[in-house]
């Protein structure tokens, strides 16, 4: 109720895109078998989203172009992205949801 009246579609939090990055590259890849179902899909996403940290951005300036520091830690989120997907997978796994 209250977001929508500030609410501006400028506002991504990054660690979601990494997060569906890192399910689609292991998803696409032989790395690892991940349950395709779109429930397993959502809970996989939502455990690792779970156990991300916020990175909010709103520029787009900012999202086209980011400064060194944001890529830096874009950098890191993505490492930590794919080890929250892949516990999450292994939780999903050990305890199927559908």
């Amino acid at each position: 109720m209250y977001k929508e009246m500030y609410y501006h579609d400028d506002l991504q939090n990054l660690a979601e895109e990494l997060v569906f990055e890192q399910i689609h590259l292991l998803v696409k890849g032989d790395e690892v078998d991940v349950p395709s179902s779109e429930v397993s899909i959502q809970d996989i996403a939502a455990i690792a989203l779970n156990n991300m940290p916020a990175k909010y951005c709103c520029d787009f300036l900012e999202k086209q172009f980011p400064g060194e520091h944001l890529t830096d830690e874009v950098r890191e989120l993505q490492d930590y992205a794919k080890r929250q997907v892949l516990k999450a997978i292994k939780k999903v796994k050990d305890i199927p949801h559908d």
